[in-house]
């Protein structure tokens, strides 16, 4: 396997926290799970005749959880929505939306993995793993960025967890949030993942 349990608890075990002065000023608790949200339409430089996209985040959770001391990858829920217009002949635009369910959430600080399965649209079969990632610029949202599984990368046997680099940039909208959360604490005797089934598409 080729996940160290070790790194893994090395990375989940947080910061110390320091309290001074009176209970009332102790600080708040570190959260256990992280988010991404938002809502922006993003340039996507590779379709310069059309390069508008839409992304609306409302994923939250963690990388992974435990079921007894066995690690089972994907503990996040929520949903990913894409919007792809496209221009008619006759001048109207017609929307294509696509649904991804969440299911794989990992933050660092402004920047975050959100992994799941399509619903089945936009070419999709239901069930494909799709992956998106998100940079919440602390300089403001129209510095904001994402990534996404298709167009610029080979999507094909995405696990989870994988995403490509945020190679979009911000356009129009409310911007994205990512509220950062440490990895869960590894239990003694934690046994690592089950592998992944081999990827045998050419």
């Amino acid at each position: 396997m080729a996940i160290s349990l070790a790194r893994i608890a090395a990375a989940g075990a947080g910061g110390l926290v320091l309290l001074t002065g009176t209970a009332s000023q102790a600080a708040a608790a570190p959260p256990k799970e992280g988010h991404v949200t938002g809502d922006a339409w993003v340039k996507y430089s590779l379709d310069p005749q059309n390069p508008l996209r839409r992304f609306v985040f409302d994923a939250h959770g963690n990388a992974f959880r435990f079921d007894g001391k066995q690690m089972v990858m994907g503990a996040a829920h929520g949903t990913v929505r894409f919007d792809h217009p496209v221009p008619q002949p006759d001048g109207t635009v017609r929307h294509y939306w696509g649904t991804v369910r969440v299911d794989y959430l990992m933050t660092a600080g402004p920047v975050a993995v959100v992994s799941g399965t399509s619903e089945g649209v936009i070419g999709e079969p239901d069930g494909t793993r799709m992956a998106f990632s998100v940079y919440a610029d602390p300089r403001g949202h129209r510095y904001d960025r994402i990534g996404f599984s298709w167009g610029a990368v080979d999507g094909r046997c995405l696990h989870m967890g994988l995403a490509p680099a945020p190679f979009t940039t911000y356009a129009s909208g409310k911007g994205y949030r990512v509220r950062h959360a440490e990895l869960p604490a590894v239990p003694d005797g934690a046994q690592p993942p089950v592998d992944p089934p081999p990827c045998t598409e050419k």
